[in-house]
């Protein structure tokens, strides 16, 4: 990405005009009587624009240039920065028809040498609008960096600076201010914009994602996952979230506008342009899917109608098979290594890739009771033996060395037996698509399997519906992907998967289901969710 020292990437004039239509930063409102907010102006891509609408608007409102003082606050710590706009700002107030000596008073009011991030104002802003700095956390200068972590409870030693300048910005709104920010979207998915994420949720409403990745909105081609943010101090409503093509422009931005401003139509879908009005944002603080607009709008129909995979009252789990911290000590293919009442039968991975469990005799050597603590050695010689000439190699693992010292011979996750003589699904972890296999009950599953459970489902009819296109949404839009198409199909992201009450389903949806699944025939797992979830079609 391309930067100056002080993480200033310059936005084009027409995205700033975009994004001050949007926010309602319009010169045919009273700004002279609003505070505008740019936390961090550089040589004034922002700055220029903010005060040529709030000097026609004090016109159109016949406003004194003396109250033009309290409308505007500007950061910057780059004293050159400052130097320059102090000079346009002149220019452009002069220009206008302000007294020189009352253009310098109100530019000395308007320009801040200062840390937005330690020195702005809380709870006063109707607007802050700008394209905060892109630092990374571990660029910026150590003690600065902890004034900013104490100060921004949403940053972390490793954030880039602008989860800053949002927090900042958020707790700087008045009620129902706005926050308009063109900024990298890697928060919004991310582990590290969590906290962000939860701040919004409890606090503020979601009202605006553009998502230009592909569009040329800075002076410089920058690759940061570009974004428009709007954000409101005020509860939840409408959200719209829209994906624009690289060949958006000055002209297409114009078409969005007035979309935006239209009542009743909820999508706009074109070549350049793919727009979906939300009835909500999403209420957690987990990852924010990132997906179309059309898409998400379904996503988001799914979140309200339907309950989460993992389900109380279906009894349904997701967990993940035995991490053993030493596979080449506990898993086993001589049985008579150790006593038998110690192995179980171990799934790998590999025995899955068919669709269903290929044979193998391989044995997961379990030191704990049934009752969580381990096992007592001296009542398993051969055990005792075994694990005995491996003790060396087992005490040098990390887990070894963090508990306490008689527990050498643990797993690094406890073994719950029972498990075993459960049915359950097992999920592939590495895969291009979710591919459930089903365990009647006999197998233990390794660390590189995920497996559910459930007192209600007849799990061959879930594994039907997680065959589905709506399953596959969800799991495109909140699992990562990596090179070559394949899915990190982890935990977390199939507890994102909504699933209809089992209660609800007629025998036929069910029979289909199953015949789906044990076929492993998509297109009518696809057809049989479309009665399952009550839906007439699924977004491409």
């Amino acid at each position: 990405m391309t930067k100056t020292k002080n993480g200033a990437v310059f936005t084009q004039r027409w995205v700033v005009e975009m994004i001050l239509d949007c926010c309602g930063y319009d010169s045919d409102l009273d700004l002279v009587d609003k505070l505008v907010v740019e936390p961090s102006f550089g040589q004034g891509a922002f700055l220029f624009p903010i005060v040529q609408r709030l000097l026609e608007s004090m016109k159109r409102y016949s406003k004194s240039p003396e109250l033009l003082k309290r409308s505007l606050r500007a950061f910057e710590i780059n004293e050159a920065d400052v130097r320059y706009c102090r000079l346009g700002l002149r220019k452009q107030l002069v220009n206008f028809g302000i007294d020189r000596d009352l253009s310098e008073e109100i530019i000395d009011s308007w320009l801040l040498e200062e840390d937005y991030l330690t020195n702005c104002q809380l709870g006063t802003a109707d607007f802050v609008i700008g394209n905060p700095p892109y630092i990374r956390g571990t660029a910026i200068e150590g003690e600065r960096r902890k004034t900013y972590i104490k100060t921004c409870k949403t940053m972390t030693p490793g954030t880039d600076i602008y989860i800053g300048f949002i927090e900042t910005a958020l707790k700087s709104l008045s009620v129902n201010g706005v926050m308009s920010f063109i900024c990298a979207d890697r928060w919004m998915h991310n582990a590290y914009g969590k906290k962000l994420r939860r701040l919004i949720v409890d606090q503020y409403a979601m009202e605006l994602v553009l998502k230009m990745h592909d569009v040329d909105a800075f002076e410089n081609r920058v690759s940061a996952y570009p974004a428009i943010i709007q954000i409101r101090n005020a509860g939840q409503s409408q959200a719209v979230f829209a994906t624009l093509s690289e060949q958006f422009s000055s002209s297409s931005s114009r078409k969005l506008l007035s979309w935006l401003r239209e009542e009743g139509s909820e999508t706009l879908n074109d070549e350049i342009i793919q727009a979906h009005k939300l009835n909500y944002w999403f209420d957690h603080e987990s990852s924010w899917p990132l997906t179309s607009p059309d898409r998400l709008a379904f996503l988001n129909e799914l979140d309200i109608k339907f309950s989460p995979l993992q389900n109380d009252d279906t009894g349904t789990k997701v967990g993940i098979g035995v991490a053993t911290g030493k596979d080449e000590v506990f898993i086993l293919d001589d049985p008579n290594l150790v006593e038998g009442e110690l192995l179980i039968p171990l799934v790998m991975s590999r025995q899955t890739r068919e669709g269903k469990i290929s044979e193998k005799n391989t044995w997961l050597l379990n030191p704990w009771t049934d009752d969580g603590s381990l096992i007592d050695l001296e009542k398993y010689p051969r055990a005792k033996k075994y694990l005995s000439s491996k003790e060396s190699l087992l005490r040098s693992r990390y887990i070894a060395k963090r508990t306490a010292s008689e527990q050498w011979y643990r797993t690094i996750d406890k073994v719950h037996s029972r498990l075993t003589s459960t049915p359950k699904l097992l999920i592939q972890d590495m895969k291009s698509s979710i591919q459930p296999v089903y365990d009647e009950g006999g197998y233990y599953p390794h660390h590189n399997l995920y497996w559910i459970i459930s007192d209600k489902w007849d799990l061959e009819a879930l594994g039907g519906l997680l065959l589905s296109k709506p399953v596959e949404i969800v799991i495109d839009a909140y699992g990562v992907k990596m090179r070559g198409g394949t899915y990190r199909l982890q935990a977390q992201y199939l507890r994102k998967i909504r699933l209809p009450n089992p209660d609800d389903l007629d025998s036929e949806t069910i029979a289909k289901l199953k015949l789906a699944f044990r076929t492993n025939n998509r297109e009518l797992a696809n057809d049989a969710s479309l009665s399952a979830y009550g839906l007439e079609r699924t977004p491409a």
